[in-house]
C-alpha cells in the first residue's frame, strides 16, 4: 500500500483507489476478528462486543466501497 487511505476518507476516483481502501479496511477487520477471538477465549465479553462491533463497521465500509468500485467499473465500460 503506497499511502494510508483512512487518513483521506473514503476514496473517490480510480478503481485502484477503491481497492486500496478495501485492502486497508479488510486488514483492520482482520485485526478486530483476531481480537474478538482473543477476548472470547479469555471471557472478556465487553472486549468481545467491542471487537465484533468494530468488525461489523469495517465490513460495512468494505461492502460499500466494493459497490462503489463495481459502479465505477461499469461506468467506464
Amino acid at each position: 500500500m503506497s499511502h494510508s487511505a483512512s487518513t483521506q476518507g473514503a476514496p473517490h476516483g480510480t478503481p485502484w483507489a477503491y481497492r486500496e481502501f478495501i485492502e486497508e479496511t479488510l486488514a483492520m477487520a482482520r485485526i478486530q476478528a483476531e481480537l474478538g477471538v482473543t477476548y472470547a477465549s479469555i471471557g472478556d465479553d465487553a472486549g468481545l462486543e467491542y471487537a465484533v462491533r468494530r468488525l461489523v463497521a469495517y465490513t460495512r465500509a468494505t461492502l460499500g466501497t466494493l459497490n462503489d468500485l463495481r459502479t465505477t467499473k461499469e461506468q467506464r465500460s
